[in-house]
């Protein structure tokens, strides 16, 4: 270390490094240690992946955050708080916050409130709100149903209706909001997404700013009506709506919001909800907008992943063998880590406790450092055979197949040809064993057309899954704009920014995919996920 140079510890990298040359300093228009330090802030979502995550860095980088109010939904027998201290603190991203501040500390400043989004207030009782009103600073909101295709009333309920019970409740406690939502209720776009497009009207096929074919009001009305027919005679009370008619939901659903121009049922009502917010008169809120989320890159250790979303299904069939990958040749793919989307959570939330905030922020990567679909491909493909090349288990004819054949780019048209080619084939082979079954019985074959069946289960289930996909790796190529978050983060006093660091351009993809993301979902979503020996570990297309 030169003694000439001036050096300073960095408490997230773990390391010495140069203190900034004066024009890269913060400039201290914003300061998070002060503004959590005056704060309570209310959390919504703690329970999932993102949230979590965001809950860890609040309590790890900000302990002297005055007071921090977390909703938890009751489940079953389990009450809000016997669930936040039994399932969330002992989590594997909480670990590490709790041992090294203490349970004693974190008591002192956590408050438990039961309730739920989809209810009034969302579900806080009068004497809670009562306790409440006046006293919180900032509500975030990371809660939200991330199916991509659910039946359309599901996401109603928690994108759109559990956004109007949020209003309610941050206009009663008379606080500003922090709303998380997705960079993807852009829609079906290419090119460059701003941050300053109007959101109130918005639908990815307007027609300009005059065009007023979409409002909020009038298509909650469209899905109300859509919804009631749906049902038929199946009252609204009933628990558990028969499968057909969540099939038509969920097929409504997403035919309305390709109707409009989004991509799936998921971004059209996040989109919504978004709409309720900005048309609210008198709210100050920010909406962040993440692109698609993914595993840790540093905190609160490399790979922490949770849930079988975002990639993790094509990570795991890629690992499986999968060849074929249909992504555009000249498009990024929009990914963001978890650790990196909490920290531009939390600058944007002390920018909105300041009164600095900008209405919208996209957190994203490619605007500054953009990974490539053909690499991502690549990277599948590395992980196929550093998985395979030495495995004990399996065929060894199936294990140097995926060891040894390399995962290529496709077109779409190759890849329906291919899974024509492969129904075909399986059509052929099932015949074969009725043939059998007619002349030896069905003692010897019947365990073969078992394994067959389960096997088109798994085919069926991997093209469906891939497809979802389509829309982000080839329909569209988005780059969302970052500017915002850069401002704000260049704002920050630089003890904020030794705390949080917005640093997109330093992320090494080949790195980050293959030694962080990719062993992070084979160590924490295959074991909860995949059965050994599933038939779906088995089939190539």
């Amino acid at each position: 270390m030169n003694h000439l140079d001036p050096w300073r510890w960095n408490p997230v990298r773990g390391e010495y490094e140069p203190a900034r040359p004066a024009e890269a300093r913060g400039r201290g228009e914003i300061s998070g240690i002060d503004s959590f330090s005056r704060s309570t802030v209310f959390l919504l979502g703690a329970t999932g992946f993102v949230g979590k995550v965001l809950l860890a860095m609040m309590l790890d980088r900000f302990p002297e955050l005055r007071r921090l109010v977390i909703l938890v939904r009751r489940k079953k027998a389990a009450s809000g708080e016997q669930r936040f201290y039994a399932e969330v603190l002992p989590s594997p991203p909480l670990r590490p916050a709790v041992e090294k501040l203490g349970l004693e500390h974190i008591r002192q400043r956590v408050n438990i409130v039961e309730g739920d989004l989809s209810e009034p207030f969302c579900g806080l009782k009068a004497e809670q709100l009562a306790g409440l009103e006046g006293q919180v600073d900032v509500v975030v909101n990371t809660a939200g149903l991330v199916e991509f295709d659910p039946p359309l009333n599901d996401s109603l309920v928690t994108n759109v209706y559990g956004i109007q019970n949020l209003i309610e409740l941050v206009r009663l406690l008379r606080s500003r909001l922090v709303h998380i939502s997705t960079c993807y209720v852009a829609g079906k776009k290419n090119g460059r997404i701003a941050e300053d497009t109007p959101i109130v009207g918005y639908y990815p096929n307007r027609r300009g700013p005059e065009d007023a074919s979409f409002s909020v009001p009038g298509e909650l009305a469209w899905c109300e009506k859509f919804i009631r027919e749906a049902r038929g005679e199946e009252t609204p009370g009933q628990i558990r709506l028969s499968r057909e008619v969540r099939e038509e939901l969920r097929r409504g659903g997403m035919e309305r919001a390709n109707h409009w121009g989004w991509i799936n049922t998921y971004t059209y009502t996040k989109s919504m909800g978004e709409q309720l917010i900005a048309s609210t008169p008198g709210l100050r809120y920010c909406i962040v907008r993440p692109a698609i989320v993914e595993s840790a890159m540093r905190f609160p250790f490399p790979g922490w992943n949770e849930g079988l979303t975002t990639s993790a299904p094509l990570v795991l069939m890629g690992g499986e063998g999968v060849k074929s990958w249909p992504v555009r040749r000249d498009g990024p793919l929009e990914i963001i880590p978890v650790d990196l989307a909490a920290a531009g959570i939390l600058i944007a939330t002390a920018a909105t406790l300041g009164g600095r905030n900008q209405p919208v922020y996209h957190l994203a990567t490619a605007n500054d450092n953009p990974v490539m679909l053909p690499r991502l491909v690549a990277f599948l493909g590395m992980n196929a055979r550093y998985k395979h090349k030495r495995k004990k288990t399996g065929t060894r004819l199936g294990n140097l197949w995926k060891t040894y054949v390399e995962a290529q780019v496709v077109t779409v048209e190759q890849l329906e040809a291919r899974r024509v080619r492969l129904h075909r084939g399986l059509d052929v082979y099932h015949a074969f064993l009725n043939l059998l079954k007619s002349l030896l019985g069905p003692r010897l074959v019947d365990p073969y057309l078992r394994s067959l069946r389960a096997t088109r289960r798994a085919i069926r289930q991997q093209e469906q899954t891939l497809d979802q996909f389509l829309p982000f790796m080839i329909h569209n190529s988005f780059i969302f704009e970052t500017g915002h978050i850069r401002q704000a983060y260049e704002r920050l006093t630089d003890a904020d920014r030794a705390r949080l660091l917005w640093d997109p351009e330093n992320i090494d993809w080949a790195d980050y995919w293959v030694n962080v993301h990719t062993k992070g979902i084979e160590k924490w979503i295959r074991p909860v996920f995949v059965k050994p020996g599933k038939p779906a570990e088995t089939v190539p297309f």
